[in-house]
C-alpha cells in the first residue's frame, strides 16, 4: 500500500483558484449516499428534532441515482476527488460499496474519499470497499473514550465497536493487498487527556491518525452546533485566512440524496441548493445560472443576502482566497470559456 498519506494529500500544491476559474468542471464533488444517521451528535444537525422537515426529508440514494451522478460526473470529463460524504452515515446505504465499484470501473475521479463513523463497517461492507479500490477511508471518531463516545454522539454504539471494526478493516486490507489508505481523526475535544486516549486507541491500527482542529457549520448560532463561540473560533490558527469570498461554490458541487445538488458541504438545510439532477445534467447546473447568480453574490460582497452563508465561519478554514477577483473580471471570463 503506497498511498500518499491523507495529511500530505491535504498539503498537496493547489491551483491558484483566483487566476483558474471559472472551471470546466468542479474539482470536487461530494455525493451523500443517505442523510439517515445512526449517530445522532450533539454539535450536528442529525441532532435536532425537526431535522427531518428542515432537511427535505430522510433519504436515500439508490443505484438508479448513483449511475446517473457518474454518467454525469464522466460526460463532464472526470473530477479530482469524489467524496462520499455529507449529511449521515454513507453505510446506512448497504448500496454504497457498489457506488465505489462504479466510480472506479469508470474512471470518474483521480481519489475516492469515504468518510464514515465506523459503526457499521462490517466484515462484508469492509471487503467489498476495499475490493472496489476505495482510495481513502476517513474514519470520524467523536470521544477519545467509551463515556465522551457515548455523550457526544447520543447512540448505544459502544465506542469498542467502533475500534474493532477498524482494526478488522485493517487486517482484512493488508490480507487483500488492498490499497485503501485508512485515516482517523477527532475534532479537538479541549482534553489533553482525551485527545491522547484517541490517540492510544486508534494509532495503532489506522495508517494515519489526528486531531483535527474544531470547525463550525454554516450557522454555529443555531442550537448546539457551535463547539466554542464564534470570536474565540475566528482567533484559532485554522480560522486565520479571513475572507469575504467563499471559495467554494467556485470549486465544488454536492449531490445530496434526493439528487438536488448544493455548492456547500455543510450546507444541512439545502439552503444553496442551485440545480436538481432530476429535471437537469451535472453540466448544467454547473454552467447555469442559479450557480454564477450565487458565484456573483459571493464576489459582489452580497453573502449577507444568502441564508445558507449569511452567518457561516466555515469559509475562513479554506485555503484559498478569491477577495481580489471583481465580479466584472469574472463575467468576462465567464463569457469566453468554452465547454465541450
Amino acid at each position: 500500500m503506497d498511498k500518499i498519506s491523507y495529511g500530505k494529500l491535504r498539503e498537496a500544491p493547489r491551483t491558484l483558484l483566483r487566476d483558474a476559474v471559472p472551471l470546466l468542471a468542479p474539482f470536487t464533488i461530494y455525493v451523500e449516499p443517505t442523510n439517515i444517521c445512526n449517530f445522532k451528535c450533539v454539535y450536528c444537525p442529525e441532532s435536532f428534532e425537526d431535522f427531518e422537515q428542515r432537511s427535505g426529508g430522510l433519504t436515500r440514494m439508490d443505484l438508479q441515482g448513483f449511475e446517473c451522478v457518474s454518467d454525469q460526473i464522466k460526460a463532464m470529463g472526470g473530477i479530482k476527488t469524489l467524496n462520499f460524504y455529507m449529511m449521515g452515515e454513507p453505510l446506512v446505504n448497504r448500496d454504497l460499496p457498489q457506488f465505489v465499484s462504479i466510480a472506479r470501473q469508470k474512471q470518474i475521479a483521480d481519489r475516492i474519499i469515504l468518510t464514515s463513523n465506523g459503526s457499521l463497517l462490517g466484515e462484508d461492507a469492509a471487503r467489498r470497499l476495499i475490493e472496489a479500490g476505495l482510495d481513502y477511508l476517513r474514519i470520524s471518531i467523536y470521544g477519545g473514550n467509551a463515556s465522551a463516545h457515548a455523550r457526544k454522539t447520543q447512540s448505544k454504539v459502544p465506542l469498542d465497536r467502533v475500534q474493532s471494526n477498524v482494526a478488522k478493516f485493517r487486517e482484512l486490507r493488508d490480507d487483500l493487498r488492498g490499497a485503501t489508505f485508512i485515516y482517523a481523526k477527532m475534532i479537538d475535544s479541549g482534553d489533553p487527556v482525551e485527545n491522547a486516549e484517541f490517540l492510544e486507541r486508534f494509532a495503532p491500527i489506522v495508517d494515519e491518525a489526528a486531531i483535527e482542529p474544531v470547525m463550525n457549520w454554516n450557522d454555529p448560532s443555531e442550537g448546539n452546533l457551535a463547539q466554542v463561540d464564534a470570536e474565540t473560533l475566528l482567533q484559532r490558527p485554522n480560522f486565520q485566512n479571513r475572507k469575504t469570498v467563499c471559495p467554494q461554490p467556485f470549486y465544488t458541487l454536492v449531490v445530496h440524496a434526493d439528487l438536488r445538488v448544493s455548492v456547500c458541504c455543510v450546507d444541512w438545510a439545502k439552503e444553496a441548493v442551485v440545480g436538481d439532477l432530476k429535471i437537469e445534467t451535472l453540466a448544467e447546473v454547473w454552467r447555469g445560472a442559479a450557480l454564477r447568480d450565487f458565484q456573483l453574490a459571493h464576489l459582489e460582497g452580497r453573502k449577507s443576502e444568502l441564508a445558507a452563508c449569511k452567518n457561516c465561519t466555515f469559509l475562513n478554514t479554506m485555503p484559498d482566497n478569491l477577495d481580489d477577483l471583481s465580479p466584472d473580471e469574472y463575467r468576462d471570463r465567464a463569457e469566453t470559456v468554452e465547454f465541450a
